[in-house]
């Protein structure tokens, strides 16, 4: 089982090496689903991928996001380039760019990303078919579900152990995209699922923040069990020394020597097992924030407090008050015990560090000067080899012969050679098979270790060990080159893309997506008559069974495996909901290739400008005019209450709905409403325009039918004018 770890830059890519990673995973500047990260550059990648390469480590490019045509076209020089330099496979999300990559790189390995949201074996099928050899399951995936998917699939399996978690369904979130134009889906969320939200009771709280995931031995060993090929690390914007203690952790465990955990006093906004199980506890309330660890807890009115763990001075400790709001922080210079100064005191003891600030109730260790001091040393002297077998054969009168050899990550055998001169001389002294064998292994500074030693030595000729010693460097410097050459591939041009410019003008069909009976009816009364009812946006394999619930004979697709079990079923005149992220040309001609979808509906990320863009006739589109927005898909069951509202502290508001599956739904509070903009829409040449209604009364859904042919009411684009970034 590999261990997947990230590189945010250069620097942690090298750690996540040194720490025991199997692959690294980076981004590319401008792409990827951490587009506001550092990432690296193309000269950092094509060093790192070198870097990687020479001591026997994949490397993956993340392209994780949903992608404008232009975009798809402008990555395909730098693809190219990391594509021809070796790259050993690309993580992505859009289906449509899936298709680009296998058509203009036919040899480049591509890895199915979380944001695809695959929760079951059949859209894990479904996507080996389309030719992805990996995919990154959801999150949200507990153990049994995880298994059930390895015994019905064989393409690779990579899940997610450690890191932050999203509250919502990876790829399934839309709140920063909509109320600030920053999409989660282009690798720029602004996160405000992590802010303070007040509930319709007055109540206050971080209700839609979750723990960070910490998976440790007993559910590594689970996985490594059940046949997982690989596990993978979050923490492309955490520190160096994150990455390094984390990785090395699940290297110590996946070698048969685990060891407590001290990622958590690295990095804290609290932990949990994610999904795993069933019944873990996966929200944190009190706080959002890397908040440290808990310290201790103020004794009364006093400066002094009682610690749970170890404090040295030049530790950092930020101090807390009843509400879990932060008063401050500092670097400890002093700590007192009984008024007797001390440089480190013990976990129990009762210290003082000086005078606390007013309101201070907790105090939170969120530095630890010995941890990172020990990391940082580990960081500068540890090194990462490949293991290379080494043959000599000496005889008298013949060259000396000097052979490196290894296997590259694709399973070919790589061999460098190199001839000394003819041996001509007896040994005055003695020259053992170990004496010879020990000068092969001092390899210096190389990405290189001895394995295999194989010495053909006739016992009694001289040799220089000062040519042995050229001899070898000359070796290994050509083994590298032979070693970084076998990756390297030979590009191909672009292939050439046309979709349709024709001007038809079409007589859009109004439909609607209702959510009960009454608003059906309402509906049928006003004169619509293709209807659609609400579907759940994900197919957890668990629920694969509750046919009552994930319809297979709907004639709305909200998620891969309807359009799978659809096209399997040979249903016809099925739609796409615009959940599963539709955003470019690519996109709607690959799901044009099902033969039970009829109609695309087209991502409201989308701004008018993009939708007039969106030009292949290969397959009847579609778009939503009006309805509340949803904004997450949630697994947990954060609320027990069938309906609440939420606000934040911007304006933000929220209608939260739990369904009959117990998921929630997370709505705007506020109806997009496109109407007043129909005679613009009506240039798209879309086929289909869709009002959805999940709060309106039969007589609003009426209402707002009605406004179709006066073109008024409360007009509100959300992204349609601004589009997201």
């Amino acid at each position: 089982m590999n261990i997947v770890a990230p590189a945010g830059n250069y620097e942690k890519l090298e750690a996540a090496i040194k720490a025991g990673a199997n692959e690294v995973y980076f981004g590319l500047k401008g792409f990827g689903a951490r587009r506001n990260n550092q990432n690296l550059n193309i000269k950092e990648i094509l060093d790192g991928i070198d870097y990687a390469h020479l001591r026997g480590v994949k490397t993956l490019l993340t392209l994780n996001t949903i992608m404008k045509d232009v975009e798809i076209d402008s990555a395909y020089y730098n693809i190219s380039r990391i594509y021809e330099h070796g790259i050993d496979a690309v993580i992505v999300q859009d289906l449509g760019f899936v298709k680009f990559l296998k058509e203009n790189f036919p040899k480049l390995t591509i890895h199915g990303s979380t944001q695809m949201t695959v929760a079951n074996h059949v859209e894990a099928n479904k996507l080996k078919e389309l030719g992805l050899s990996r995919v990154v399951l959801a999150r949200e995936l507990s153990f049994e579900e995880i298994k059930s998917i390895r015994e019905k699939t064989d393409i690779e399996l990579e899940i997610f152990v450690s890191g932050s978690l999203c509250i919502a369904y990876s790829g399934n979130c839309y709140i920063s995209s909509f109320i600030g134009g920053r999409s989660g889906n282009r690798g720029l969320c602004a996160y405000s699922c992590r802010k303070k939200f007040q509930d319709e009771e007055g109540n206050k709280a971080y209700f839609l923040s979750p723990n960070d995931q910490l998976l440790q031995t007993e559910e590594i060993n689970k996985l490594k069990e059940i046949g997982i090929d690989a596990i993978k690390v979050e923490g492309r914007k955490k520190s160096n020394e994150y990455v390094y203690e984390t990785v090395s952790y699940y290297d110590n465990i996946l070698k048969g020597k685990p060891r407590p955990t001290e990622s958590y006093k690295l990095f804290n906004r609290g932990y949990s097992k994610g999904y795993f199980y069933l019944d873990n506890k996966l929200m944190n309330f009190k706080y959002s924030s890397n908040f440290g660890y808990f310290l201790g807890a103020r004794i009364e009115n006093s400066n002094n407090f009682k610690i749970d763990d170890e404090l040295i001075l030049g530790d950092g400790v930020q101090f807390v008050d009843e509400d879990f709001e932060k008063i401050s922080g500092e670097y400890v210079s002093r700590i007192t015990i009984r008024g007797e100064k001390v440089q480190k005191a013990e976990r129990n003891d009762i210290v003082s560090i000086g005078k606390l600030p007013e309101g201070t109730k907790y105090i939170y260790k969120n530095y630890s000067k010995e941890i990172n001091d020990r990391i940082i040393h580990n960081l500068k002297v540890s090194k990462r080899f490949s293991s290379v077998d080494a043959e000599l054969y000496a005889e008298k009168g013949k060259e000396m012969l000097l052979k490196f050899s290894l296997n590259n990550l694709k399973g070919e055998r790589i061999s460098a050679i190199k001839k000394g001169n003819v041996i001509t001389e007896d040994a005055r002294k003695e020259i053992t098979k170990e004496q010879i064998a020990e000068k092969l292994g001092e390899l210096g500074e190389t990405a290189f270790e001895l394995g295999n030693v194989k010495i053909d030595y006739d016992g009694t000729s001289f040799i220089p060990f000062s040519e042995l010693k050229n001899l070898k460097r000359e070796c290994i410097k050509q083994l590298e080159m032979e070693l970084l050459e076998s990756y390297k591939r030979t590009g191909s041009p672009k292939k050439t893309y046309s979709f349709s410019n024709e001007k038809i003008e079409k007589e859009p069909l109004f439909s609607a997506l209702v959510s009960n009976k009454e608003q059906e009816k309402a509906c049928r009364e006003a004169g619509i008559t293709k209807i659609y009812y609400k579907q759940y946006d994900v197919a957890k394999e668990k629920n694969l069974d509750k046919t009552d619930k994930i319809k297979l004979d709907t004639n709305l697709a909200s998620n891969l495996y309807q359009v799978v079990m659809g096209e399997k079923n040979g249903l016809k005149g099925q739609s796409l909901d615009w959940n599963l992220n539709v955003y470019n040309n690519y996109t709607l001609d690959l799901f044009s290739e099902f033969d039970n979808l009829e109609t695309v509906f087209l991502s409201p990320e989308l701004n008018y400008k993009q939708f007039k863009n969106i030009k292949s006739d290969k397959i009847k589109k579609g778009m939503v005019i009006y309805g509340y927005l949803k904004g997450m898909y949630i697994e947990h069951k954060i609320f027990d209450k069938e309906y609440k509202e939420l606000k934040g502290d911007h304006y933000d508001r929220y209608k939260v709905l739990k369904n009959d599956l117990d998921n929630i739904e997370l709505y705007l509070d506020k109806p997009m409403n496109l109407i007043p903009k129909l005679d613009l829409i009506r240039e798209f040449n879309f086929d289909e325009l869709r009002m959805d209604f999940t709060f309106e009364t039969p007589q609003e859904v009426k209402k707002i039918i009605g406004s179709l042919k006066t073109k008024k009411g409360n007009y509100n684009p959300y992204s349609f004018e601004r589009g997201v970034f």
